[in-house]
């Protein structure tokens, strides 16, 4: 879901289920575009056959570490043939339609300020600001979210595991997990922190438990700890990260370090204990590929 980097400029990194692409509806027959520019990307026709590792890792540190996603969008026009590049588009233009600006606005709306003066609230407003840098060159009432998953469902339709990953959280709730199960194997399999997190949100999502090593744990506390697991596999989630920042925005939590130590503060000890434990028995499991343990076979 793969390049991924600890801090520095890679704190602003795609956060897999956090962001509305469940209010797209479906696919449009003919996507619309996504800016208003006439230097709209399009797809191409043209099938591409699997990139090699070391191209995956230049597109996907060009996205993570670009400071102007707009430039990343316009620049990648050209190589929308090639799955992976066609995913990578699909996150950036993802990403600035949550966090980009309008034309009229100061800031994000979302994230309040009452105080420059109080330290926190300040912070806060500083977080926030980090967050939305990569994204001011886009206005997001102009990115069409039709074409955001036009780009996803192609990417995925070509076998891009993260695209795939990305797929698996917009499956109807109510679709049974048997139909793809056997995939997950598969994604997993990759090792990347990002597939890893997406699936791990799947698996929760909609139930009530899930068993792991014979032993059935609650969908919270599971889905807390396949959070972690990404952490531990290189997920972003150290001080600067787009999920710290994220969680200093929005919730003031502007002294955490890292992730866990974040969302700590308002779960329940008991939960975050467990999911500790099980955050590092499912590394453990993934590392050795222990399909059995992790309820999938």
């Amino acid at each position: 879901m793969a390049p991924w980097f600890e801090d520095g400029t890679s704190w602003r990194t795609f956060i897999g289920a956090a962001i509305p692409l469940l209010l797209v509806l479906g696919p449009p027959l003919d996507p619309a575009p996504v800016l208003s520019s006439p230097a709209t990307p399009r797809l191409h026709a043209k099938p591409a056959p699997p990139p090699s590792r070391a191209a995956f890792h230049s597109t996907g540190a060009r996205y993570v570490e670009g400071e102007d996603l707009r430039r990343f969008v316009e620049r990648s026009a050209a190589r929308l043939y090639d799955p992976q590049v066609m995913y990578y588009v699909s996150q950036a233009l993802e990403e600035c339609h949550a966090w980009g600006g309008a034309a009229d606005d100061d800031e994000y709306a979302a994230v309040t300020v009452i105080s420059y003066v109080d330290p926190r609230q300040w912070s806060r407003s500083a977080a926030s600001d980090a967050l939305a840098a990569p994204c001011a060159g886009f206005d997001r009432s102009a990115i069409d979210s039709r074409y955001i998953f036009t780009l996803l469902q192609e990417a995925a339709r070509q076998g891009e595991p993260h695209a795939r990953a990305r797929m698996l959280l917009l499956r109807d709730i109510a679709a049974p997990k048997s139909d793809v199960i056997a995939e997950i194997p598969e994604l997993l399999a990759t090792g990347d922190p990002s597939v890893v997190r997406d699936v791990g949100a799947f698996l929760a999502r909609g139930e009530v438990s899930w068993p792991y090593g014979g032993v059935d744990v609650d969908a919270r506390t599971a889905s807390i700890a396949w959070e972690l697991a990404a952490c531990d596999l290189g997920y972003p989630c150290g001080p600067m990260s787009r999920l710290v920042l994220t969680q200093c925005a929005f919730k003031g939590y502007c002294d955490a370090y890292r992730y866990d130590e974040a969302i700590a503060r308002e779960e329940d000890p008991a939960r975050m204990a467990a999911a500790e434990r099980l955050r590092g028995e499912l590394v453990h499991a993934l590392r050795r590929n222990d399909w059995r343990w992790l309820g999938l076979v």
